[in-house]
């Protein structure tokens, strides 16, 4: 004859694993909650890079419309004392921009003969990104009559 188990014994060991269980679901929903701040940080980052951006090329614009015309080539031209003044504050504020520097197009033709159509283009690249991403203001500089 077999001898009569009681009830208590064959449960031996399931509030364990129940526990275990909810360790598992707890840490699923942890796990989930960090990549949703990494990706929260992430997106800060790059509106932050994207706003400095806007603002240097902004200030390079401000700077060339107090430069005289004759003088935007010499200054904001490749190697211009105020071309590298502005590259070096990118390099500062943005990752990345030492090795990308903002550039400036003064070649375009501009609404009149007395001005000119400027490109600014300012390039950064996030940390652990394999894309490089930019920001590019056009404005005339001159006068348009």
């Amino acid at each position: 004859m077999r001898p009569i188990i009681p009830q208590r014994k064959r449960q031996q060991g399931s509030y364990l694993l129940e526990a275990l269980i909810a360790v598992l679901l707890f840490s699923f929903g942890v796990l989930g909650l960090v990549s949703v701040l990494a990706n929260s940080v992430r997106a800060t980052n790059d509106a932050r890079y994207r706003s400095e951006a806007a603002n240097l090329a902004g200030g390079m614009v401000a700077d060339m419309w107090t430069t005289k015309a004759a003088q935007l080539d010499a200054q904001f031209g490749t190697g211009g004392p105020k071309l590298a003044a502005w590259q070096l504050k990118a390099a500062t504020l943005l990752p990345h921009a030492d090795t990308l520097p903002p550039q400036v197009d003064l070649t375009q033709p501009g609404l009149s003969n007395q001005s000119r159509t400027v490109v600014v283009t300012i390039f950064w690249q996030l940390p652990g990104a394999t894309e490089v991403r930019q920001y590019v203001l056009t404005a005339q500089i001159g006068r348009n009559t």
